[in-house]
Order: structure tokens, then sequence, then C-alpha cells
């Protein structure tokens, strides 16, 4: 019997995330059932099992890459590309982030792997702030975790307001994502 690679098996794992994504943003955690994530996915019962022991392991697993999304986003320096992009998947993501939020708000274990991921998230963006301060040549000066964290929370309630149908983008909203991406930063 041919061995299963981990290109494969990551291949898989991404494919039942996906599939959970879709039916999660569509229909809510409590709402959905395993069994719909199985007929999204297009895989076994038994497939998505070996992968997500339970419902619970797919729910945590769902929250942390719909917080990781959060970084992609926060790279992009153009606060117009930045918002439009925002704006092109807020039906499910921000459906599903309003979902992360509320889920972790009553779950203490999902709430300490959601900081966790949100901790690496901002470093992660405050690294990027420094590396592309340092690229324009303007001193290195401000406090790039607190800016980071700033964005990152701007993002996640812009996406929020979205989700129930409340679009911010206006040019004071616009301005204010400027400050926080331009030379200020």
């Amino acid at each position: 019997m041919p061995k299963v690679t981990q290109e494969h098996r990551d291949a898989r794992r991404r494919q039942i995330l996906a599939a959970a994504r879709e039916v999660f943003a569509a229909k809510g955690f409590a709402q959905t059932s395993t069994g719909e994530i199985v007929a999204a996915s297009g895989l076994s019962t038994g497939a998505v099992y070996s992968y997500f022991p339970s419902k619970n392991d797919l729910v945590a697993a769902v929250c942390e890459s719909a917080v990781e999304d959060l970084v992609d986003l926060a790279a992009l320096r153009d606060p117009g590309e930045l918002l439009d992009r925002i704006r092109a998947r807020h039906g499910s993501h921000g459906r599903l982030m309003t979902q992360v939020w509320a889920e972790a708000a009553v779950s203490p274990g999902l709430a300490a792997r959601i900081r966790v991921r949100l901790a690496d998230d901002q470093a992660k963006v405050a690294d990027l702030i420094g590396q592309d301060r340092r690229s324009r040549g303007l001193p290195d000066t401000a406090d790039h975790l607190g800016v980071a964290g700033a964005l990152l929370a701007l993002l996640t309630g812009y996406s929020q307001r979205l989700a129930v149908g409340q679009d911010m983008d206006t040019p004071g909203f616009r301005h204010a994502l400027e400050a926080l991406l331009g030379d200020a930063v």
C-alpha cells in the first residue's frame, strides 16, 4: 500500500477546513452538523474524523485559520485595496469571524488558543510595519506592536460591521486607515 505523503495530508486538511469554513459561515457553528461538513468536503466521514476527531476540533481549527487571515490583509499598505479585499470576502469571512469571537467569548480553551494566534499575528504585522518603515527610510521610532494591534482590531471591527450589512468605507474611515498605514506609523 502506498504511503500517504505529508503534502497529501496537508491538502486534505485544507480541503476539510475550506468545507467547514463554508458551512460554518452559512449556517453558524451551532446549526452545522459534522455530516454537513463531511458532505461539503467530498470526503468520507472516517477521513474527516481522522483529521478532526470532533466538531469542536473543527471549530477551533477554523477559528485559528480565520484569525490568521487578518495578517495577510494587514500586510497591504494601500487603504483602498485593503478595504476592497475585505469587502470582497465580507460575506463569508465576516460572518465567520463574528462567530469566532462569540465562540471564544464562551469557551476559555478556544479563547486561549485565539489569544496565542492573535499575539503571533500581531507580532508578524509589527515586523511588517518595521520592515516597511526601514525600506522607506523612515525613522524606526513608532510602537510597531501597538500600531499592529490597533490595525488588526480595526480590520476585525470592519469585517464584523460588514457581516451585519454596515459598510464603513467613508472618507473619514479611509483617512484614519491611511494614518495607520502611512508615514505616521
